[in-house]
């Protein structure tokens, strides 16, 4: 899954980035060697950012959402979405995902919680040719998309208005059925796809400048 697998990456991106990146940006492409030395910082970015992902079930009934999260969550279940569950993510200390799933739209709704970053709310559909779309409440933060899994960015949209955006203008498509059962090892394999492509792309030094500089504004 795009949607986290750009969250994982840019928190690694994040953590390396910015020290390096106020020193160099303004010699960006002057020299081959600054070029090179934020290429290598993306590089040493993405060797922090797991491969692969275990979610972790754990129990609704004893856990304590802040309203951040019902401000996301109701409006949806209004609409007609199931739970599906909490979870966290073994290799991510302290990130805890909520999914509910509107099986007649095939859309999955995401509600990520990390300790460094706002709580936001991802809309994804699946399509039976392998590809994605994301709608998401998130900030863009510069990392170049994945051919085939598009994700539409409307920080500080309503769950609401994220949800009216993505049923008029998601891609058309044969669309993968998605029932609760099937949240947890989708997720994984997506986000395994999703990291892997990353990983052999590689993080282009434009790229790190334009996560810099997201960070910075």
């Amino acid at each position: 899954m795009k949607y986290f697998l750009i969250f994982a990456a840019l928190v690694a991106l994040r953590i390396f980035v910015f020290p390096y990146v106020k020193r160099l940006v303004a010699m960006l492409f002057l020299r081959t060697a600054v070029k090179g030395a934020l290429e290598d910082v993306g590089a040493r970015a993405m060797t922090n950012v797991p491969d692969r992902i275990t979610l972790v079930h754990q129990n609704l009934n004893s856990w304590n959402p802040g309203p951040e999260v019902a401000r996301l969550a109701d409006p949806i279940f209004s609409k007609g979405f199931q739970e599906g569950g909490l979870f966290s993510i073994r290799e991510m200390a302290g990130v805890t995902v909520r999914f509910l799933v509107k099986p007649s739209e095939c859309i999955v709704a995401a509600i990520y919680m990390h300790p460094r970053a706002a709580t936001w709310l991802d809309l994804i559909t699946y399509y039976q040719n392998g590809n994605s779309a994301t709608y998401t409440t998130n900030t863009p933060r510069g990392l170049d998309q994945r051919p085939g899994h598009p994700t539409v960015y409307l920080p500080g949209a309503t769950a609401l208005a994220l949800y009216a955006k993505m049923s008029a203008e998601r891609p058309k498509g044969v669309f993968r059925p998605v029932m609760t059962e099937d949240i947890s090892l989708l997720f994984e394999r997506a986000y395994a796809e999703s990291i892997s492509w990353r990983k052999n792309k590689g993080i282009s030094a434009t790229e790190v400048v334009k996560v810099a500089q997201s960070k910075a504004s």
